[in-house]
């Protein structure tokens, strides 16, 4: 790397970092205030939604931006107008205005400018290291998102528990202005020369473009669909069935949860400094493969964990459990680590610049829109089964999922070549 894409990459990071941080303080305080200020679930799950599926019905519009405007402008600009807007919610709070309503509105806004954030943001990635370090610049981008999900709610745990909601806003606001000061002394050349006038029309045949991209390339398609198809059956276990199971069946206290909350995140972090240093030559298949295995042979271990009778052996709510459950969910989030990482690699490199954007948003719209069917699936489930049966159930669908991707998956989907080589 010549000095200035280290400097590049570390202004990037810096600047994600801080915001992230920023972030994860307000989205842990936020609910706990909805809550104290309410006492209502619904409202809170309300929140949930709408931090969630504006940015969603945006991503493709996000997508269109990104391949049509400068991408590091977007960038700067979007950590602008969020801290603008997070700052004002801070001096509302001051004044005495703030209200439900008010938060809901701001939030969709909020959710609305990260889509269109994260749309940039993905693909210019790529454009600011050189290709040989793709893969450790991801395993330090996911080792940051790990740190911001560790720091963030312990942050905003302590900071709202001292000085409520209205420095809680304050501290956010200010990382988001931090953020952006730094994003500007990044050296970015546009991939888009020119202004292109943006209508609905050319909107539309710009999303449709970015499908057909996808449509052409077999190893996108197949990443594509193992990733739909994954997240539709296995995101649910960890955000729907495991919360259900570790406090209604097994009786975990707050604080316990709490705790396996973290196991996931730690993880991650642990395997993306992996991936990053020890693994960063590994060859891409291996890695996917090592991580498909192990993380399906712990969610069977898991659903084991579930079994009543194995429960009660370990003394049923108890720190042990606890323990063996956590060093589990831990090493699924290591294993995690190991799959996706190479996933987004292998995407940045199948995908050019002038249509990244287009087609990382499309993909994300794709795979995280299966989510809410399978959580909503899966809660209706647990009305009827128990969670080890569900647990155990889906473990064995995704080990077939997961054969069948391994055997069917072109060799371009493990080990692509980038698209400057291609004819």
């Amino acid at each position: 790397m010549t000095n200035e894409q280290k400097r590049n990459f570390l202004l990037y990071s810096a600047g994600r970092l801080v915001s992230l941080i920023g972030t994860g303080v307000q989205m842990i305080a936020l609910p706990l205030y909805i809550l104290d200020l309410t006492g209502s679930g619904t409202l809170m799950g309300t929140f949930s939604l709408l931090s969630m599926l504006p940015g969603l019905i945006f991503s493709p519009i996000a997508g269109v931006l990104g391949d049509r405007r400068n991408r590091k402008k977007i960038m700067v600009n979007m950590d602008y107008l969020r801290g603008a807007i997070i700052l004002f919610m801070a001096y509302s709070a001051y004044q005495g205005w703030m209200s439900i309503a008010f938060i809901f509105t701001a939030q969709v806004f909020i959710s609305i400018l990260d889509s269109v954030f994260g749309g940039s943001t993905n693909a210019m990635l790529p454009d600011l290291v050189p290709i040989e370090f793709l893969t450790k610049a991801n395993s330090l981008n996911s080792s940051i998102n790990g740190i911001s999900n560790i720091i963030g709610p312990i942050l905003g745990g302590i900071i709202y528990g001292f000085g409520g909601i209205k420095v809680v806003f304050l501290i956010n606001g200010i990382s988001f202005i931090i953020s952006a000061i730094s994003e500007m002394f990044i050296t970015y050349h546009p991939h888009y020369e020119g202004k292109q006038k943006i209508s609905f029309k050319s909107m539309f045949l710009d999303i449709k473009e970015g499908l057909i991209f996808i449509r052409g390339r077999k190893g996108l398609k197949e990443l594509l669909l193992f990733a739909l198809v994954v997240n539709f059956i296995m995101a649910p276990i960890l955000t729907i069935v495991f919360p259900y199971v570790l406090r209604q069946e097994i009786g975990f206290t707050s604080e316990q949860y709490g705790i396996t909350q973290s196991s996931f995140t730690v993880g991650i972090l642990i395997g993306s400094i992996l991936i990053g240093t020890i693994f960063s030559k590994n060859n891409p298949k291996k890695s996917m493969t090592f991580g498909l295995t192990v993380e399906a042979i712990m969610f069977f271990i898991i659903a084991g964990l579930f079994f009543p009778n194995v429960v009660t052996r370990f003394g049923g709510a108890s720190w042990t459990f606890l323990i063996i459950l956590y060093i589990n969910l831990m090493v699924v989030g290591v294993s995690n680590a190991f799959i996706n990482i190479p996933i987004d690699t292998n995407m940045q490199k199948m995908t050019p610049t002038n249509v990244r954007s287009r087609v990382f948003t499309v993909v994300e719209l794709i795979a995280r829109g299966a989510m809410p069917v399978g959580m909503q699936i899966y809660g209706i489930l647990l009305d009827l089964m128990k969670g080890y049966q569900i647990t155990l159930f889906a473990s064995i669908v995704s080990v077939i999922v997961i054969i069948l991707f391994l055997k069917i998956a072109p060799e371009e989907t493990f080990n692509p070549k980038p698209v400057s080589e291609e004819v």
